[in-house]
């Protein structure tokens, strides 16, 4: 949805399904919301699974995109990366730290205020994408008071043997080319997926080279799989900078930092297995993560490296309880992650480590009736220090325990018709970025931010019609943010109490064998419950850039067998300013509405692709920031056209 959205066309999968549908998913899907692999009609509670076929069915082009889509979420460019920022349920500039990103189940969110590196997956190496909104602490930990969103990506299959190569061109001298294969055999299996792009894209000094190359080996043994999974991006990328409100109107395009750039390199390599004993399942995470990055802004140097190891066992116990069936969860994990930052000029470097281990348990019980009731704990162990050098030596260190639960309960009404409800404690630990003083302050030792969440909603399926609608609502404590007008000159700090509370619906009806249509609105309100900062009283201001109305319609057509064409007509709504917590700036942005358009056409092994975005050239952005008077934006695209040309072969 931002000027650098169309960058990943190449990554796409070109078959498509007979109908589009909405993103709730078909029965005969598997999910891994519980952390272990089960049928999509038994589901946690209040999950979201988008599958496969629906992303090639909705016309999307990247990940961002695909969850631009769902309710409840906002994504937008706020540095000219890439890797936008993922914000579900409302919490502005800090989304990225409120809305934990998973790849399947292992930690891709960072412990510092940059956005998960979206970037570095294929869109077409994605298998379906869970959804679970206002869930996840007790199962994953910090950061899933917004929700959890777990990508999982497509391993080989006992059997297969297939591959797909793929090329783009288009607006801004894009250029891409993909390229994936899978072969496997009934007990030892292999899939690789590497893909290039080089785009000159919509902003002066804003070249894009993307490289990723990823792959999984497994071995299908008697009681489970065993799988070795390794992925890496690298990624280059100039910086234009932020327009100011003239240069909006002058100039949209140009670059008020022509020499920043960026270099960005992210390597995973995990192992995960799991195995039947009989009495239950169990099975483990091995994973370690290193991200490099080197930029010039602001006419500096900087450094950072982070590395994260981690270690997840876990157990699944079935049971019976007289004419109830039950399963039980119950895990410990333990991950260390190292971090340091090195900044030329002033000589400044920095050393931060983090220690997290956790327990937790969760138990599931289904009773004839229709009856789901799903009760978890999580407790959690992080201990944090800092060495900084600068002007001197400035050391720092933390050690606390928190907690999260979480009690859900779902009832069937009849074939069609379900309800639910769930309760629950989350939160977040502080990272790295936010307690840093750079040897200017002394660091801030925030506490954790606690959230008490709750939520009901209401389900309906039948055939190829679905709907969803529900309410939420989450007090926080402790909440953490950047106030510009904290002293001394503005600083990372725990806020006054808050809350985010709201409607979402979403659903999706196939009104003839030729045409569907989906839709999504999304009511949200961000506030201070009470309270000041910096000796500024805040009660009942608007919280910066959440949107409080956000909607979306999707039209998909097919005239015959080998065509298929699709208009997705996205609203995003007015919001605050960033750095306006004072809600005294006297201006909103914008509201912005974009049409997106695409047509297919698949014959045998081929499949071509046009994608017409922002079709009507509106003149948007989708992040901004208050500074005195005035403020500065990131312009995004102007209407960009895409074709893209897929052959697939195999079996």
């Amino acid at each position: 949805m931002s000027r650098c959205r169309f960058a990943f066309a190449l990554a796409l999968p070109l078959s498509l399904p007979a109908v589009a549908q909405s993103n709730l998913s078909t029965p005969d899907v598997v999910v891994t919301a519980s952390r272990f692999v089960q049928p999509r009609r038994d589901p946690a509670v209040g999950v979201t699974v988008i599958t496969a076929e629906e992303i090639r069915a909705s016309g999307a082009l990247t990940l961002p995109e695909v969850l631009s889509r769902q309710a409840g979420f906002t994504v937008r460019d706020s540095s000219g990366s890439p890797n936008r920022q993922i914000d579900l349920r409302g919490f502005g500039i800090t989304g990225d730290q409120n809305t934990l990103i998973l790849v399947n189940g292992q930690r891709l969110s960072e412990n510092e205020t940059t956005p998960a590196d979206l970037a570095s997956i294929s869109l077409a190496s994605v298998e379906r994408i869970e959804v679970l909104r206002s869930s996840g602490a007790v199962l994953y930990g910090s950061g899933a008071t917004g929700g959890t969103v777990n990508i999982i990506t497509r391993g080989p299959q006992p059997g297969e043997r297939q591959g797909r190569v793929a090329a783009t061109a288009g607006s801004y001298g894009t250029l891409g080319l993909s390229a994936g294969a899978s072969l496997a055999g009934e007990r030892l299996g292999v899939s690789v997926s590497a893909s290039a792009l080089a785009s000159d894209n919509y902003r002066v000094n804003n070249d894009l080279r993307q490289n990723n190359l990823s792959g999984e080996l497994t071995w299908f043994g008697d009681r489970g799989p065993v799988a070795l999974r390794f992925a890496s991006g690298s990624q280059d990328l100039r910086l234009p900078g932020a327009r100011t409100e003239a240069q909006l109107q002058t100039d949209r395009r140009g670059a008020s930092t022509p020499n920043d750039y960026l270099s960005l390199d992210n390597t995973r390599v995990g192992v995960a297995a799991v195995q039947d004993l009989g009495l239950l399942e169990a099975a483990l995470d091995l994973g370690h993560r290193e991200r490099r990055s080197r930029s010039f802004q602001f006419g500096d140097f900087n450094d950072v490296n982070g590395r994260v190891t981690s270690v997840s066992p876990r157990v699944r116990v079935p049971f019976a309880l007289g004419p109830a069936s039950s399963q039980l969860v119950a895990g410990v994990d333990w991950d260390e992650w190292q971090f340091d930052n090195r900044i030329a000029s002033f000589g400044y470097f920095g050393t931060a480590t983090q220690r997290n281990l956790a327990g937790y348990v969760q138990n599931t019980l289904e009773l004839p009736s229709g009856t789901t009731a799903s009760l978890g704990v999580r407790q959690q162990r992080v201990a944090t220090s800092l060495a900084e050098q600068s002007l001197g030596q400035q050391d720092a260190a933390q050690v606390r325990t928190v907690n999260a639960w979480e009690v859900a309960l779902r009832q069937a009404l009849g074939e069609q018709w379900s309800a639910y409800g769930k309760a629950g404690r989350s939160f977040r630990v502080a990272v790295v970025d936010e307690i840093r003083g750079f040897g200017f302050v002394p660091p801030a030792l925030l506490e954790p931010q606690i959230s008490v969440d709750r939520e009901i909603g209401l389900l309906w399926s039948h055939g190829g019609h679905r709907m969803r609608v529900a309410a939420f609502r989450s007090n926080l404590d402790h909440e953490i943010m950047f106030v510009p007008f904290a002293p001394p000159f503005g600083a990372n700090v725990n806020l006054p109490p808050t809350r985010r509370e709201g409607v979402e619906l979403e659903g999706g009806v196939q009104l003839s064998p030729v045409l569907g249509i989906g839709g999504t609105y999304t009511f949200t309100n961000a506030q201070f419950r009470s309270g000041s900062v910096g000796g500024v009283d805040v009660a009942g201001n608007h919280i910066p850039l959440v949107p409080r109305h956000r909607a979306s319609a999707t039209l998909t057509w097919r005239p015959a067998e080998a065509w298929q064409a699709s208009a997705v007509l996205t609203y995003v709504g007015t919001q605050v300013y960033d750095n306006d917590q004072a809600n005294t700036f006297g201006r909103r942005m914008p509201a912005y509405t974009l049409l997106d358009l695409n047509a297919a056409w698949s014959g045998g092994p081929w499949t071509l692709r046009a994608a017409l975005l922002n079709a009507t050239g509106e003149k948007y952005y989708s992040y901004a920031i208050a500074t005195g008077t005035t403020f500065s934006a990131y312009p995004a695209a102007l209407p960009t056209l895409l074709v893209t040309a897929e052959y697939r072969f195999g079996r």
